[in-house]
């Protein structure tokens, strides 16, 4: 009997937090690290609002960020939507919830409105807008609580038709969504992505908000298939609801009937101006664009022929494979010594907790150059080099400034740290002897922490082996 299928429908409505400055109609920083937060923290709820963030009545918005104007432009770009550049008119989108100080949010987006951008496709899903807006208040159902630091946030919203057949589907297209945004640096890489999920199978479609991981999505979106489906089988009938994923009971719940766009009561917000997107502008963002990377990935793998698992390694992040591409640029066989790029400097980063896109981080390719060819010509020895790497962060260093400290020392001065280590632990060499090889790796990894790596292994283990036996 042949496998039963279901028509399964999944479309996603994203929300990305853009990386801006300021929030989107009032001058309160986005993140607290620029020191105007009570005790340091960027956590201390309430600390960046005003009387426009907070809905104080009599307020009125500023104009629209034009920071977040442009990382929406540079969206609009990589899904290779058409942008409109006329009659863009804010709408107030009315709700009546906890997390909403102005009882309203405002969004170009609507039943008749005019969005930011439409059409366009990513990865084989063609998109069906995409619009600017704020984000509400964050409150916190157990205690009742707002914290406002978050409302009036700037956010994208990228909405996909309905053309996700299951969950693995899913994460696979964000994933990649989440790494091409990372290239334009449109949204932030440390507040994570909100995304709906719309799924219908046999009926209705249902909406489940607010799910912010891979993880959360996946098991949502496949408890809500198997839900529906069984539903249907029982003759019950899915009505348009809207639902949360309960982690810990591991099931979705419904949270209310779903809303039409009538239900909402768009209208202008007469308190901000028609947009129009100055197509001069576009022109030049588009200019300054970086190749995504599907295009970095094809040509690691086809002209510096580096094998796909490194190349994956690579592209996840922009900074690391131009940083590798400046190394080929310095002369460097990348392909013979990937390791230094794709191990030893994110083992560095990693310990630090850095990247290399960190304002305070400063490694530059010729330093790591300078460190591979000094291995290459057996200046200094492997060992030697990853110490050096480990006080590269915050900021890397040229070898010349360092000559005396890191060059190799000669066999004649291993011969006397070897002599040296053998005098001080006459019982290990003994053990040696007696037939415990893991003794002589004792005896050998004295001498290279005396020589602070700088001997070469291989001559250690050769001396230190013929000082023994010959004894």
């Amino acid at each position: 009997m042949a496998e039963k299928t279901f028509p399964v429908k999944i479309g996603l409505e994203i929300h990305g937090y853009l990386d801006t400055r300021e929030k989107l109609f009032c001058m309160c920083l986005v993140s607290g690290d620029r020191g105007l937060v009570v005790g340091g923290s960027e956590d201390m709820p309430n600390s960046r609002i005003c009387p426009i963030c907070t809905g104080t009545p009599g307020s009125k918005p500023m104009a629209p960020n034009v920071e977040a104007v442009k990382k929406m432009v540079q969206i609009a770009l990589v899904s290779r939507s058409r942008i409109n550049y006329d009659n863009l008119i804010w709408q107030r989108k009315h709700y009546d919830w906890a997390d909403n100080p102005k009882g309203y949010q405002t969004t170009i987006s609507g039943a008749h409105a005019t969005t930011n951008a439409v059409g366009g496709k990513f990865k084989g899903i063609n998109l069906t807008e995409l619009h600017l807006e704020e984000d509400p208040a964050q409150w916190n159902p157990e205690t009742g609580r707002i914290n406002y630091n978050r409302s009036g946030l700037p956010l994208v919203e990228i909405v996909t038709e309905p053309e996700f057949s299951n969950s693995e589907q899913v994460i696979e297209w964000l994933k990649g969504l989440v790494l091409s945004l990372s290239y334009i640096k449109a949204v932030r890489k440390n507040a994570g992505i909100k995304v709906d999920v719309n799924v219908s199978t046999y009926g209705e479609r249902v909406e489940m908000k607010n799910l912010n991981s891979l993880e959360k999505i996946r098991k949502a979106i496949d408890y809500e298939i198997a839900r529906q489906v069984e539903n249907f089988e029982k003759g019950i009938e899915q009505k348009r609801d809207t639902l949360a994923f309960d982690e810990k009971l591991g099931k979705t719940v419904k949270m209310r009937s779903k809303e039409g766009a009538s239900d909402y009561r768009f209208i202008p917000d007469p308190d901000l101006p028609v947009m129009k997107i100055d197509k001069k502008m576009v022109s030049e963002i588009k200019k300054e664009m970086p190749e995504m990377p599907e295009v970095k990935l094809e040509r690691l793998l086809k002209k510096y022929e580096v094998g796909e698992k490194d190349a994956k390694i690579l592209t996840r992040n922009l900074e690391l494979v131009e940083f590798f591409e400046k190394l080929v640029e310095f002369g460097i066989d990348v392909k013979k010594n990937m390791s230094w790029v794709t191990i030893e400097l994110l083992r560095v980063l990693n310990y630090n907790k850095k990247t290399l896109e960190d304002e305070d981080v400063e490694i530059l390719p010729e330093h790591l150059g300078e460190l591979i060819r000094a291995v290459e010509k057996k200046e200094i020895t492997v060992l030697k080099a990853k110490q050096i790497m480990n006080d590269f962060v915050p900021k890397s260093f040229s070898l010349k400034d360092h000559e005396e400290e890191i060059g190799s020392i000669s066999r004649e001065a291993v011969e006397n740290l070897c002599q040296q280590v053998i005098d001080e632990n006459a019982h290990v060499v003994e053990e040696y002897k007696s037939g415990k090889d893991a003794s002589l790796n004792y005896l050998i990894g004295a001498v290279m922490r005396l020589s602070e790596r700088r001997a070469d292994f291989k001559i250690v283990t050769e001396v230190m082996r013929g000082l023994i036996e010959g004894e």
